[in-house]
């Protein structure tokens, strides 16, 4: 079940910049080209999309990445802020919180603007089935990536910490 998962992640970043790629003399190279050769294949074949689509859709994926990335950082660093607050319970900064939460929902507003001038791109050349399959392959990789830094998160942190967030997640704490 893990490996059909990490497919699926790995083929929702077709054309993501890994910083391996970006060192010219990086002895990963070969392997992380080949690694996105693999994702592109899976991707197009999940799609059924044609090698001209395939191309036009890693030009898309390029132009918002930059964008997504930088609003995927502000997200968690407001949210690893919102976290800390809470864990503070009565001591926590009440001005701090009201800030991080009106960052959330501008990260927000701008994700839904950044997904609406993304699906007018892919509207020229992928069919509307094509579109929603790539939305949702997207969807779940943020998703488990974001799964992904949670854990990490929280295995830094103090039992007590760890305990208290659980708890919060446990009881629909919106800030994970």
């Amino acid at each position: 079940m893990r490996l059909p998962l990490l497919v699926l992640a790995l083929a929702c970043s077709v054309a993501t910049p890994v910083a391996a790629q970006r060192t010219a003399d990086s002895p990963q190279r070969p392997a992380v080209q080949q690694l996105q050769r693999r994702v592109l294949e899976v991707v197009q074949r999940k799609l059924g999309a044609t090698d001209d689509q395939m191309r036009q859709l890693v030009a898309v994926n390029r132009k918002y990445e930059g964008e997504r990335r930088a609003l995927s950082q502000r997200d968690r660093e407001a949210r690893q802020s919102i976290r800390a607050e809470v864990l503070r319970d009565s001591l926590a900064n009440q001005e701090q919180l009201s800030r991080m939460l009106d960052v959330l929902v501008d990260v927000q507003r701008q994700r839904l603007e950044l997904f609406a001038r993304e699906q007018h791109d892919l509207a020229g050349f992928l069919t509307p089935v094509q579109r929603a399959k790539y939305a949702t392959l997207q969807e779940r990789l943020h998703r488990k990536v974001e799964q992904l830094r949670q854990n990490r998160q929280e295995n830094r942190l103090a039992p007590a910490q760890r305990s208290r967030l659980r708890e919060l997640r446990r009881i629909g704490d919106t800030t994970e």
